[in-house]
């Protein structure tokens, strides 16, 4: 083999070595578009849900913004059934054009949907005064049932805020969750009026509460109770 033989052996190898390297880059640009892809379904198909949500509370977002999520989540399922069949030597910059535009409007329409729902399900709700249902139980009291269900709507109510997204049912999770609070509040009030929940939750303070806060108002709702007993009077 002469030496111009030998060098022009070389060079065809190493084109074909720079052809070959060229086809793996681009076989790992299609699979991680391919990734960034199924996430943004998903991604849209998450906002769609929670768009869906916020109507049902009677929150509209931007007109444009959800023909525009529909048209972008078809041609994303559109573009995912097509990814295995592009051309590897194809040039991966309209692809990437493409994936770089969905993610920009996404993020758009991420904000709105986080926005409004975070305004939804921050309403001024009803303020349980907890440590007053704590001192009532220990009074000898029945109110565990109150307890528990406050329990049970503050968890669910800790879920909410902690989810930027709302998902199918959480409005009426948020509506109910609030109007179990509320009647926990009612509950508690026509157990013991403000007047004697101040006396009750002074009396289990280290220092007591004075003697002339019994009045016989105080006296009698303490009797209707069943826990005037529970009482005493120290001289000081």
């Amino acid at each position: 083999m002469t030496l111009i033989e030998r060098v022009q052996r070389l060079r065809v190898a190493a084109v074909a070595v720079n052809d070959e390297d060229k086809i793996k880059r681009r076989t790992g640009d299609l699979a991680t578009q391919a990734e960034s892809v199924e996430t943004l379904i998903e991604t849209v198909k998450r906002l769609g849900n929670g768009v869906a949500e916020l109507r049902t509370a009677g929150v509209s977002l931007d007109a444009d913004l959800v023909p525009q999520a529909t048209q972008l989540a078809a041609a994303l399922h559109a573009l995912a059934e097509s990814l295995p069949g592009q051309d590897t030597a194809a040039p991966p910059d309209a692809l990437k054009a493409q994936v770089k535009a969905a993610h920009s409007f996404v993020k758009i329409l991420r904000q709105s949907v986080e926005e409004a729902w975070a305004a939804e399900r921050n309403p001024a709700g009803p303020v349980i005064n907890e440590d007053l249902v704590a001192t009532l139980g220990t009074s000898g009291i029945e109110v565990e049932e109150i307890r528990i269900k406050i329990e049970k709507a503050q968890s669910v109510l800790d879920v909410l805020k902690n989810r930027a997204i709302p998902e199918l049912g959480d409005v009426a999770r948020l509506a109910a969750a609030l109007e179990s609070l509320h009647t926990c509040g009612r509950q508690i009030a026509e157990l013991v009026d403000p007047i004697l929940a101040r006396v009750i939750m002074g009396a289990q303070g280290a220092t007591g509460i004075p003697l002339s806060s019994f009045t016989s108002e105080v006296l009698a709702g303490l009797t209707r109770l069943g826990i005037l007993d529970r009482f005493s009077v120290c001289l000081r």
